[in-house]
């Protein structure tokens, strides 16, 4: 079991030349080649090494992610996929020219704000659930895997089961296809959420609250008062939401919350008094 710390003499890493934004990155230092966060956690050099530190890892990540229904059979055969996925870049990876060889290899904390494990692993995850949503919903277009599938023969005598008739197709097909194209938007709405959330409450658990008051009532004004909060307090929490929903999307670094303006109040000068 490898080391999650460092034990050669560690080397400053200089941002001078960073945009302005970055300044807050978290300082990181390189040891013998290898990242080195200020926490002391050591990014693995390769997927390998990753997979013997964290050997079930990503076996973990899809049955949190996975829905409820899913079969054992299904969770293996997604475990094993995005196994292949974080091992073995594309053939046609710009990443290949640089001489990686996978997924982990191409993380760069100049890029995320740090090293420290939260970093890394926030990488990974990000990884993993784009390959993952991929996966889905391609899973999600192939008939044979639909949970809402209903035999076309069901109804028919037995003796004419594998018979259908152009009646049966027209009363059913659109009423189906509508059906699961509803059940399978909830599903994707529910998962998406979920993965906003944990989102939120890794990067800025401090407006965390503004997402289940919103769903409860609807409305900011609502919301505002669900929290017992003003509405310029509220309104601040749902614009960093905005910000926060901008980053998960594009997968950007999150920027740091700006700290409230607080408005100056003009001081009062006594007006002068004429001479006797």
């Amino acid at each position: 079991m490898l080391s999650n710390t460092a034990t050669a003499e560690n080397q400053p890493v200089v941002f001078t030349d960073f945009p302005v934004e970055k300044k807050q990155t978290e300082p990181f230092t390189i040891t013998d080649g290898r990242y080195v966060g200020h926490d002391g956690f050591v990014i693995p050099k390769d997927f390998d090494e990753f997979d013997q530190r964290f050997p079930h890892y990503i076996r973990n990540w899809v049955r949190k992610h996975s829905d409820e229904s899913a079969q054992p059979e299904d969770l293996e055969d997604w475990t094993q996929d995005l196994l292949i996925h974080m091992r073995y870049l594309p053939p046609t990876s710009k990443y290949r020219t640089a001489g990686k060889q996978d997924i982990v290899q191409t993380f760069d904390p100049s890029k995320h704000y740090g090293a420290n494990v939260r970093r890394f692993l926030n990488y990974i995850n990000l990884c993993l659930m784009n390959k993952f949503r991929t996966m889905y919903l391609a899973s999600k277009k192939n008939p044979l895997c639909r949970t809402g599938n209903l035999s076309l023969s069901g109804q028919m005598d037995v003796e004419n089961r594998d018979q259908v008739n152009d009646e049966y197709c027209h009363e059913h097909s659109k009423r189906l296809r509508k059906s699961s194209e509803q059940a399978e938007k909830r599903a994707q709405d529910r998962h998406r959420i979920t993965e906003f959330t944990d989102f939120v409450s890794r990067e800025d658990s401090d407006v965390l609250p503004a997402i289940g008051a919103t769903l409860a009532t609807g409305t900011q004004t609502d919301a505002a008062r669900f929290l017992r909060t003003t509405h310029a307090r509220f309104a601040r929490m749902n614009n960093r939401l905005r910000q926060l929903g901008k980053c998960f999307k594009s997968g950007e670094p999150v920027p740091m919350q700006r700290k409230p303006y607080n408005n100056r109040v003009k001081r009062r000068t006594a007006p002068k008094t004429l001479a006797a």
